[in-house]
């Protein structure tokens, strides 16, 4: 919006900017629609000078709008690609520093697509292509994930809601790569399974739909996302830094770890603005905390499952390699799909998935 308006303007000016410039680069409406509309709102909502300022403003934009397009080509300077592709300098930098210019520019442009959504199906109760059909027969077009034996890929996500699929809990939203995490745990028998970040539990009841012999306990520290929680499972209020459980008392631990989210950019843009270089550095601290705070509560031979929706190193491979540094353990390959690998990590340009990593950690 800077490169449009040179003088401060008001606050509610400056959404209503935001939102018509929007529905000119994103919605198929007709430009001179919008521009008509909002300059009919802003005449009797600000008064004639107003609608004026804002009808140049709109006009300016969509005669540069080929030059913004222009842009977006191989020969874009990497100056003008934090302008190009709507990301922070700080994480543009970064970027381009860890990939080079062409992958960043691909991680740019995919992280900037319209996102699609993935379900979870239910696979105990029915198959992928049952759900898959009666979707269908909704006019819900679906494909199926690659990498998650349970994960159906929909065209629209509201018509969901209104199946008496999701209403009976047979399909569920989660996107694909955060379904690997449910596939990395590999439950036995008898297992104690703690998953010790819950938060709304979505994770822990794909671990109970996988562990039917395995006892399952979900824990967080906040009683309002607890209590989303089925009550068929057993739900602890409790800090993972001081947790109530005894010393070698649980066979799997889950640490679904609060992160950064620049994994999940494509779903929520708010959080590349949201966030600073400094975030990702303290919460890579605190998910190293996470990791030791829990080891002694898991038996040897037993498992953790560390995750985060980021692919960044300092909550990712520097993490685990810090770990090392206090804790003895072997890793472990996490999903079946992988060949001799210790870990997972979807970067999003490569996977097509939301950025994610995954490692399976046994204690020796």
């Amino acid at each position: 919006m800077s490169r449009l308006v040179k003088k401060n303007v008001k606050q509610e000016i400056r959404y209503l900017l935001w939102a018509s410039v929007y529905q000119i680069s994103f919605m198929k409406k007709g430009d001179y629609h919008i521009v008509n509309e909002t300059v009919d709102y802003a005449k009797k909502e600000y008064g004639t000078y107003v609608a004026g300022f804002i009808n140049a403003v709109l006009r300016k934009f969509i005669r540069e709008s080929d030059e913004f397009s222009k842009m977006r080509d191989s020969r874009c300077e990497i100056r003008d690609l934090p302008l190009a592709y709507s990301f922070p300098e700080w994480l543009t930098k970064r970027w381009l520093e860890r990939y080079g210019k062409e992958n960043a520019v691909r991680l740019f442009e995919f992280l900037n697509k319209t996102p699609e959504f993935s379900i979870r199906v239910d696979i105990n109760r029915m198959s992928r292509d049952e759900a898959a059909e009666e979707l269908e027969a909704k006019g819900i077009r679906t494909r199926k994930g690659p990498y998650s034996e349970y994960a159906l890929y929909v065209d629209r996500l509201m018509p969901v809601f209104k199946t008496t699929l999701f209403k009976k809990g047979l399909i569920r939203i989660q996107d694909e790569a955060s379904q690997l995490v449910g596939l990395s745990i590999q439950p036995e028998k008898g297992d104690i399974i703690l998953d010790a970040c819950a938060g709304l539990g979505t994770k822990t009841l794909h671990i109970q739909e996988r562990s039917h012999d395995a006892f399952v306990f979900a824990m967080d520290n906040e009683f309002k996302r607890l209590q989303s929680i089925s009550r068929d499972t057993d739900r602890l209020l409790g800090d993972a830094l001081h947790n109530p459980f005894k010393k070698e008392s649980i066979d799997i631990v889950l640490i679904d770890a609060p992160c950064s989210s620049l994994g999940i950019i494509r779903k929520h843009p708010e959080i590349k603005w949201r966030r600073h270089e400094k975030d990702i550095i303290d919460f890579g601290n605190y998910q190293l905390e996470l990791l030791d705070s829990l080891w002694d509560n898991l038996k040897t031979n037993g498992h953790m499952v560390y995750s985060v929706c980021s692919f960044e190193p300092e909550e990712t491979l520097q993490v685990i390699e810090r770990f090392k540094n206090k804790r003895a353990f072997v890793l472990e390959n996490p999903l079946p799909f992988l060949f001799n690998k210790e870990y997972f990590l979807s970067l999003p340009y490569e996977t097509e998935m939301d950025g994610f990593f995954i490692a399976r950690l046994k204690k020796i």
